[in-house]
């Protein structure tokens, strides 16, 4: 695995408990973009690395958080 997918993946993971935190204190929607973010950089490694049970793990959460993001704004 090359240096910048591993930089991405320790990135990724720190925003992502960074919004487990934020959600915890009830940040919002803060926690759910910082989420979508950390998710994105994960969904990118695994694309690189062609992991597709990452993939799936992560790339489905856009499936979940964008559209209720839509529905509780909007």
């Amino acid at each position: 695995m090359s240096t910048h997918i591993s930089i991405i993946r320790y990135l990724s993971a720190i925003i992502i408990t960074i919004a487990m935190g934020f959600h915890a204190a009830g940040i919002v929607p803060w926690n759910s973009i910082l989420q979508l973010l950390g998710a994105a950089g994960w969904v990118y490694s695994a694309y690189k690395t062609r992991d597709k049970a990452l993939m799936l793990n992560f790339a489905s959460q856009f499936f979940v958080i964008i559209p209720t993001l839509i529905y509780i704004y909007f």
